[in-house]
């Protein structure tokens, strides 16, 4: 094995690099070119299909196609923040979840759903006027919620009315309303009769505010609890494939004087 020689010293180097400088600055190349080789790439109208990664990426290419479907027509822009207690787009949610859920509800239970109470939070865009798709409902709402149904006693309502009192938010709801003076509460109206602290109601919700999400505990350890298993968002999809064309307000169901 012939032994390596390692110099660490510094002037060696730099005399080294000296010495290559000038020795290759006292030569002078004229390079010329001999020959040139060319080669045809053949670029073909149409692409060689791999089954494997086909199967692959399929579920992938289904579901962004299913997103970019158009399922129906809003006849104007819908925002959460349109309103000061309510918004056209949270009414449009809330009055769809409760006509949905009503009829799945009242099969399980043979009762009827009082009123819809869902949080502004949960609720992450607006909808444009024009085409709807998928996506637009996937935007707005990107959480897997299901709707749940809890029975409330009259005590715990007026703890729900107290915390939209407080919140001073546009929490959707649908089927209630309320009228604030102030900062007291005026009238409660429930399904158009008045509201009775001595009554039980059947809210529908999600399971996530069912759970004490946004800090709605008065949903918490109901009186009785029932989950309708359906998502909300598919809710929503399928009502605005099935009506086509769809329309919202604020309304004054929930009112500051």
């Amino acid at each position: 094995m012939k032994p390596i020689l390692y110099f660490n010293n510094k002037k060696f180097k730099y005399i080294v690099i000296i010495l290559t400088i000038l020795f290759f600055s006292c030569n002078n190349y004229n390079y010329q070119i001999n020959n040139i080789n060319g080669e045809n790439i053949i670029v073909l109208d149409s692409i060689v299909k791999n089954k494997k990664l086909d199967k692959l990426i399929y579920p992938y290419r289904k579901k962004i196609t299913d997103l970019q479907k158009v399922i129906g027509y809003s006849k104007k822009s819908l925002s959460v923040r349109d309103g000061i207690l309510e918004s056209s787009l949270g009414n449009l949610l809330a009055d769809i979840l409760i006509e949905e859920s009503n009829p799945v509800f009242t099969k399980i239970s043979a009762k009827k759903i009082d009123f819809c109470l869902l949080n502004f939070g949960g609720i992450r865009a607006n909808l444009n006027k024009g085409q709807i798709t998928q996506h637009n409902l996937f935007t707005i709402m990107p959480f897997n919620n299901t709707s749940t149904v809890v029975k409330l006693s009259g005590e715990k309502v007026l703890e729900l009315i107290q915390y939209i009192n407080k919140e001073k938010l546009a929490h959707p709801v649908s089927g209630i309303n309320i009228e604030f003076k102030g900062n007291k509460i005026n009238k409660v109206l429930i399904r158009n009769k008045k509201f009775n602290i001595d009554n039980t109601y059947y809210i529908l919700t999600s399971n996530f505010l069912q759970e004490g999400g946004d800090k709605m505990d008065f949903f918490k350890n109901p009186l009785e609890l029932y989950s309708l298993k359906t998502n909300i968002r598919d809710v929503l999809i399928n009502y605005i494939m099935k009506k086509d064309t769809i329309v919202s307000k604020t309304d004054n169901r929930i009112t500051r004087l």
